[in-house]
């Protein structure tokens, strides 16, 4: 993601607003290179009243500099008078003023205009704003037979006041409304003022570099009724007191720095529909969380989280969605520049959750953080290391009802016993208990998604037999040790048999633990079907007998690595995906003719040596692999294909 050189190269080539340079400056054709006039050059002139010559375009005329457009026509490149109130001639040394430069009233900001008065000869003020080295300007005048430019109130437009190109840095008043029918502030149009509140009118669409910049009094920009699409290079950079920003809807782009420096800044929403966010467009800022959406295909080097730009924030998080653009920027580097984030990235739904779990009026019990929600305990956190945990029923005569999500993540107890009075389990709830071996669910009615991810000790799991919603296809699959499954008697829709998960009414095997000791495996008269990743991962079965079962779920058998033979039932009807791919030891497969479907890498596949198993791209067939199987049956057809 890393686009751009670092800041400090860049930022040599943008406007400078502290260059230091003698009283005379001549100005070469471009108009942002400078050339400084020393004394030695004017001291062999024989009038100080006559034109001297700076070199073939630049020409010191009294207190101003200037170049022949035409034969004609001037254009005012520098001003050296000291006078306060500042009348710019319709004529100099016989030809017409009709261009003003960006540098004409000096390029350092100590110039002493408290008024100018522009004449009807200007035809073309410079786009990069002649008059932002003035800080003490009050009042710009134009003359009203001027055809371009109009002010209003002391302030410069050009004629259709599509345009704001100067509001004086030192006009009185703190307030100011942006009239209905400007469509653009100019560069450093309103820059370094006295106001404390701006209104952005409807038609707004563009705002030039530092239109906005260092208006140290300014504490809510809010430009949600405008049609801006992009907030121009530092914009609002260096406005110290700005503690909120409200953007548009219509916004597309933040470019560069366009709000650095802007140091009381803590939080921002951003649009939906924003694309790009430019190098440095944050830093300096206060905010150390932002939530980034998914339209944002580009962030450019320390838009976000950086002190300085050269020092990341240690506590920055990120919110956005993974493979995102905020997601490569948290970790995006170039060893070039010495540059590396290492942000935190959270989701944003674990963030909402994060939040909600912030939200809540904690207390702790015997080492059990809980908080009380309509009328019920919720266990939030668990802080004890007993090696046998009993959830209390109650806390302060209030029952326990619920388990938050990731409750009991990390903890190195052996066991945990969660009682019957709790009825919800929500997500994570003991995830990555790596030391947890025997888990009691004695009540509880649903048990959240991923609730026992990254159990990798858990040898023996009880389920109340009211168990409703289990919110997972493979509630066990990163269980390896699991050794049995046991559901109480009860009215949920789950059952158990010799330490084998069933729905209810058992016609679907559910889970089979992956460290059950059995060698051998002969499925229940009545079940039809082998769930999702039923078998996955076990290491111990080397025959099974699925007679009856008629569908085989997606990687049912997956990563079995001690299966050597299955026998299938006449009435087979479905192999889904992966359903006995990485079964290294089985080497031959009889199928029946009543099988309709076998999906890809069914039979016959193995992972490639790294033992990854993500992706077809890491996979290989087994050398010898036999399918005995009636010609021109489906899976003859898939034999023939592979």
């Amino acid at each position: 993601m890393f686009k751009y050189k670092k800041i400090t190269a860049f930022l040599m080539s943008l406007i400078c607003i502290t260059t230091t340079v003698t009283a005379v400056t001549a100005f070469a054709d471009n108009e942002t290179t400078t050339e400084t006039i020393s004394e030695e050059s004017t001291e062999n002139n024989q009038s100080d009243d006559a034109p001297k010559l700076i070199d073939e375009d630049c020409i010191v005329s009294g207190d101003f500099v200037y170049s022949v457009i035409d034969g004609n026509n001037i254009r005012l490149r520098g001003c050296n008078s000291t006078e306060t109130d500042l009348v710019i001639p319709e004529s100099i040394d016989g030809m017409t003023v009709t261009e003003l430069s960006g540098k004409a009233f000096g390029s350092t900001p100590n110039q002493p205009y408290k008024t100018i008065s522009i004449p009807a000869t200007v035809e073309y003020i410079s786009l990069d704003n002649p008059f932002m080295y003035c800080p003490e300007l009050k009042e710009i005048t134009v003359s009203p037979d001027n055809t371009e430019y109009i002010t209003e109130d002391g302030i410069l437009y050009t004629k259709d006041k599509s345009l704001l190109i100067c509001y004086p840095a030192e006009k009185d008043g703190s307030s100011f409304d942006i009239p209905d029918g400007v469509e653009t502030l100019g560069i450093a149009s309103i820059y370094n003022t006295k106001l404390t509140e701006i209104k952005f009118p409807s038609s707004l669409e563009t705002t030039e570099r530092f239109a906005l910049g260092d208006n140290l009094r300014i504490e809510s920009l809010d430009l949600s009724s405008t049609k801006v699409s992009t907030i121009g290079a530092f914009t609002c950079s260096g406005c110290t007191s700005l503690t909120e920003i409200i953007f548009p809807d219509t916004l597309y782009e933040i470019e560069l720095g366009a709000f650095m420096d802007c140091s009381a800044l803590e939080e921002i929403t951003l649009p939906d529909d924003l694309t790009y966010i430019g190098q440095c467009a944050f830093t300096g800022t206060n905010i150390t969380k932002v939530i980034i959406p998914d339209s944002v295909t580009d962030i450019d080097y320390c838009a976000f989280g950086y002190i300085d730009t050269e020092t990341p924030m240690s506590d920055f998080v990120i919110v956005g969605s993974v493979n995102s653009a905020a997601y490569i920027y948290a970790t995006d580097k170039d060893d070039d520049y010495d540059y590396k984030n290492n942000f935190t990235f959270i989701t944003a739904e674990a963030y909402a959750e994060l939040s909600e779990y912030d939200a809540l009026d904690k207390d702790v019990y015997n080492g059990f953080e809980y908080a009380v929600i309509n009328g019920e305990a919720v266990i939030t956190r668990y802080y004890g290391g007993d090696v046998i945990v009993e959830v209390p029923s109650e806390i302060n005569d209030i029952p326990v009802a619920r388990i938050y999500t990731s409750a009991f993540g990390d903890s190195t107890s052996e066991e945990i016993i969660i009682p019957e009075s709790v009825k919800n389990i929500d997500k994570l709830a003991f995830y990555s208990c790596t030391h947890l071996k025997n888990l009691t669910i004695k009540g509880a009615e649903t048990i959240g998604e991923s609730a026992f991810a990254l159990c990798g000790a858990l040898e023996n799991i009880t389920i109340s037999g009211n168990c409703q919603i289990i919110e997972d296809d493979e509630p066990f699959i990163s269980c390896q040790n699991l050794q049995s499954i046991t559901v109480t008697d009860g009215d949920g829709i789950y059952s158990s048999e010799n330490g084998v998960l069933y729905n209810k009414d058992k016609t679907i095997l559910l889970a089979y633990p992956a460290s059950k000791p059995d060698r051998e495996f002969k499925i229940p008269s009545g079940i039809k079907e082998i769930s999702v990743s039923a078998f996955y991962g076990n290491s111990c079965l080397e025959t099974v007998d699925l007679s009856g079962v008629e569908r085989i779920g997606a990687y049912a058998f997956e990563d079995s690595k001690s299966l050597k033979k299955v026998v299938f039932s006449d009435s087979l009807k479905t192999v889904e995906i992966y359903a006995f791919a990485g079964c290294p030891a089985m080497d031959s497969i009889r199928v029946p003719e009543s099988v309709e479907t076998i999906s890809d890498y069914s039979f016959g596949y193995k992972f490639d040596d790294s033992g990854n198993s993500a992706g077809t791209e890491n996979m290989t067939t087994v050398d010898g692999f036999k399918i005995y199987a009636e010609k021109d049956s489906e899976a003859y057809q898939y034999a023939k294909a592979c």
